[in-house]
């Protein structure tokens, strides 16, 4: 990577003492980089920031972590550098390359360049004097950066025939000031952002990495990552160069009166009682997923139960066979009989003293495999809930208001501990009354743990509304999924016909012949197990499997 300081490229890897700073106190106009800045870490390819850092700088200096070791051989004091041998030494560094910037009072203290951010770096410091007299006389590199940046037009991908509506936008981490940490936006409130920081940064002089999670009107989801800059102001520009693909703002339906009233006439309370809010006829829940592929559940969860009593009895019984066949062989040998060497008998009492070892192993190992197989049957069905299950969405919002509910509690239990005002039988007494704690409950709370804490812990509050999110997030995924219609195709691939069908909350793949190892190894990787029971390769129904057996189409050629 090379800049050009005055016209000045990169002359060499090597720095060279200089006794004076080469810059003096420049005018006012510097002062909007010292004024704009916040204490933190700065991006090491916003060179723009970096080259106004130089010029309102009074003072560049070269610092050595070797200094002042006197057995060192790059041992020297610290100096003065000029901005030529800043830019040979930031081109040199710019791998490990970390910037620190200092405030005091609101402004711009000093700037640090470290090439290590743990021991032994070299660090280049940019200090700065209280600049307020105008200077009129900007250099050409000042004047070039002050001209406006134009953002690149979005006209080129207009053609794209490809679009996809996106309902949210949520930030993971982003190397620009505009966003911050799980910040949750509409498509048109991230791009508004995205263009400022593309001003900020121009054209041809480095990006603002953004990675973030793109959530798809249809329920889909996708990580992505935006490079901010001129040439990609938005997320609509990045995504058409890379995805081909147009992206378009979810927007809300506009409603006249003569809409409501058709939809009265047709028979509906109002068009706004719609998901789609517009008087459109819902769709009809014969077709969706839920009626027709779903089956029964309770039914399904009985015969599995079946299915692994019955090994478990299986097991049960092998165990006791090898039990038996170890014990019978060895009463046969009277107690404290030695094997008798170079007996014509020696033989034969190895094979079966080896037999009983690996009769009664077998017996063991039968028996565990029976208390596996016990164990799991009885689980079946009690451990969470499953996406398959018609009556998903109903248990989960049962327990996301549980789980709010708790979250409210914890919050109010916690303010009352806190008070100032109330003696702790007071205290007690609301939290028995008013939010239906046992007493040995609430005079737990007001108990000190082995930290001294009392209340409901934070940690406790925070993984709750963790759990909170995650369930939400489920519940709309679950949604969108057991309320359109099941999957079902049909085609031929390397010669062989094949099927595509939902039964039973499993989604199925069957062949009229053995299909190659290439597709039997994208099935796998997608997660796919063969059935001999349904002669297919079957997948849990999931939104991942809806994900999974979408993508294999795709790799057919099928648009599903």
């Amino acid at each position: 990577m090379t800049y050009s300081a005055d016209n000045h490229s990169t002359i060499s890897n090597q720095i060279e003492a200089t006794n004076v700073s080469p810059l003096e106190p420049s005018g006012s106009n510097k002062n909007e980089i010292l004024n704009s800045l916040k204490a933190g870490k700065l991006r090491k390819n916003a060179k723009n920031k970096i080259a106004a850092l130089l010029s309102a700088a009074t003072y560049i200096e070269f610092r050595s972590q070797s200094m002042g070791m006197d057995d060192c051989w790059n041992s020297n004091e610290p100096r003065a550098i000029s901005v030529t041998e800043f830019w040979a030494w930031y081109d040199k560094e710019y791998s490990e390359l970390n910037i620190w910037v200092d405030c005091k009072e609101g402004k711009v203290s000093s700037v640090r360049f470290s090439d290590c951010m743990y021991h032994f770096s070299n660090d280049v410091v940019l200090t700065f004097d209280a600049v307020t007299t105008p200077d009129n006389n900007q250099s050409g590199e000042e004047a070039e950066q002050g001209e406006a940046v134009e953002l690149a037009s979005f006209e080129q991908y207009e053609a794209l025939t490809q679009t996809a509506t996106v309902k949210q936008v949520n930030i993971i981490w982003s190397e620009s000031r505009q966003f911050t940490d799980n910040d949750v936006l509409t498509l048109d409130g991230y791009n508004e952002k995205s263009q400022i920081e593309a001003l900020d940064i121009g054209r041809g002089q480095g990006y603002a990495k953004t990675k973030l999670e793109i959530i798809f009107a249809d329920g889909t989801r996708e990580i992505f990552r935006h490079d901010i800059d001129a040439d990609y102001p938005t997320l609509c520009h990045y995504y058409a160069a890379v995805s081909q693909v147009k992206l378009l703002s979810q927007t809300k339906a506009v409603l006249t009166y003569q809409h409501v009233r058709q939809a009265l006439l047709e028979g509906y309370l109002s068009p706004l009682n719609s998901t789609e809010k517009h008087p459109t006829p819902p769709e009809s829940t014969e077709k969706s997923r839920k009626v027709l592929s779903l089956g029964d559940y309770k039914a399904r969860i009985e015969l599995k139960r079946e299915r692994l009593e019955a090994r478990a009895e299986k097991a049960h019984q092998q165990s006791d066979s090898y039990y038996q066949s170890s014990k019978k062989l060895a009463d046969m040998i009277p107690f404290g009989q030695p094997i008798l060497i170079g007996h014509h008998s020696e033989a034969r009492a190895r094979r079966h003293a080896d037999k009983i070892c690996n009769d009664m192993g077998k017996s063991v190992t039968a028996s565990k495999k029976a208390v596996y197989l016990e164990n799991k049957a009885v689980g079946i069905g009690k451990n969470g809930i499953a996406s398959d299950d018609p009556e998903a969405i109903q248990k989960l919002r049962a327990k996301l208001a549980s789980l709010e509910k708790a979250q409210e509690m914890m919050k109010a239990a916690n303010k009352v501990v806190r008070s100032q005002h109330m003696t702790e039988a007071d205290k007690i007494e609301y939290m028995v009354t008013s939010l239906s704690l046992t007493k040995e409950q609430a005079t737990a709370i007001l108990t000190p743990d082995f930290c001294g804490r009392v209340g409901f812990a934070s940690y406790a509050l925070t993984n709750n509304s963790a759990t909170i999110r995650q369930t939400k997030q489920r519940l709309d995924e679950l949604e969108v999924m057991h309320n359109q219609e099941p999957l079902s195709a049909e085609g031929e691939v390397e010669g062989l016909f094949w099927s595509l069908y939902e039964e039973d909350g499993r989604v199925k793949f069957t062949f009229d012949g053995k299909p190659s190892d290439e597709i039997l190894t994208l099935l796998k990787t997608q997660g796919f197990k063969w059935s001999r029971y349904s002669m297919a390769w079957v997948r849990k129904l999931t939104p991942n499997a809806i994900h999974s057996t979408r993508y294999i189409l795709s790799q057919w050629g099928m648009n599903n």
